[in-house]
């Protein structure tokens, strides 16, 4: 069986337990020929949702906004989750360590360097409301992609960073810290990310694939969530990439990864639905969440029960 995966950015530790699968032939264990598509490939021109609601993917890694996206464009795309590659929110708005903002209202009147996805930077000045402050963040959207190289560098004061993946790299390549304000630390309860998506077509259509997909990738991920530094060694030498060629890096980037990978029953992929739901009507409530219009939306229009399924693991 043939199937292809989208990566959200050219590969990193968020992707460690599908690289290791790879690595370690449980694709083939699954009598699966896997193939990656980097968007290094087309220099970030098409997302990974985006191959994925055109049906050039089987499977693609993106957030939960942008399922929620897709499924309240005008002409709707029905994505879905199968699985969540992390059960923990280990992403954070970020701010240098020497810097004299201290909490998120301080954010006020600073630029945040902005990927400008659709929901992100109504996130991030709801983030900032929620701390006292008034939302009235300045908003900047450079040409690279590695964003913490803004803060790095002075010419943003904040974005949007994976700890696990930004923080030792950071720390690495500039000898920088970060100071970071998680989201669910000031009263967002955000959903997902990253997740593995499919399109609603394929849980039928190519439910076999998926199934042995999903099985290579938990046994993947429980390889990493056990082992980092063997992880970070095997991965070292099967990618040919810039990124991994400094396997200290990646072995402290896995073990602060690993604590994020399974939940606490020991489960990886499942999802719970009052997480989906509390996170929808968080942005309805704060009218985060608005039609292509930019008419806020009401719960009615969107059934939460679409956006993901735990049928994979049953």
């Amino acid at each position: 069986m043939k199937l292809t995966l989208a990566l959200d950015w050219s590969p990193n530790t968020l992707h460690a337990g599908y690289l290791v699968a790879e690595a370690k032939g449980y694709y083939r264990d699954e009598s699966l020929d896997v193939t990656f598509i980097s968007p290094e490939d087309d220099n970030y021109e098409t997302t990974p949702a985006k191959r994925l609601a055109d049906k050039d993917v089987s499977l693609a890694i993106a957030p939960s906004e942008s399922v929620i996206s897709f499924n309240t464009l005008g002409n709707s795309v029905p994505l879905t989750a199968v699985a969540a590659a992390l059960q923990k929110d280990a992403s954070a708005i970020v701010v240098r360590a020497d810097s004299d903002i201290d909490r998120p209202a301080q954010l006020d009147d600073k630029l945040f360097a902005s990927y400008n996805a659709r929901f992100e930077n109504d996130i991030v000045r709801q983030l900032i409301k929620n701390d006292g402050g008034q939302g009235k963040i300045r908003i900047s959207s450079p040409e690279y992609l590695e964003m913490w190289r803004t803060v790095a560098e002075n010419s943003a004061d904040a974005t949007w960073v994976f700890l696990p993946w930004e923080g030792p790299k950071a720390k690495l390549e500039q000898n920088l810290s970060f100071r970071a304000f998680s989201l669910g630390d000031y009263g967002i309860p955000y959903g997902y990310s990253p997740l593995l998506i499919t399109h609603a077509d394929f849980v039928t259509a190519e439910a076999d694939a998926i199934r042995a997909f999903l099985r290579a990738a938990e046994k993947g991920w429980r390889y990493v969530a056990e082992n980092q530094d063997e992880s970070a060694e095997l991965l070292h030498q099967h990618l040919n990439h810039a990124d991994w060629r400094n396997p200290t890096m990646i072995q402290e980037s896995l073990r602060m990864l690993a604590p994020y990978v399974l939940s606490g029953e020991g489960r990886w992929g499942f999802m719970d639905g009052t997480r989906w739901l509390n996170f929808v009507e968080w942005m309805i409530e704060t009218k985060v969440l608005k039609d292509v219009e930019g008419v806020p939306m009401n719960i009615g229009q969107i059934d939460t029960s679409m956006l993901y399924t735990n049928d994979f693991f049953k």
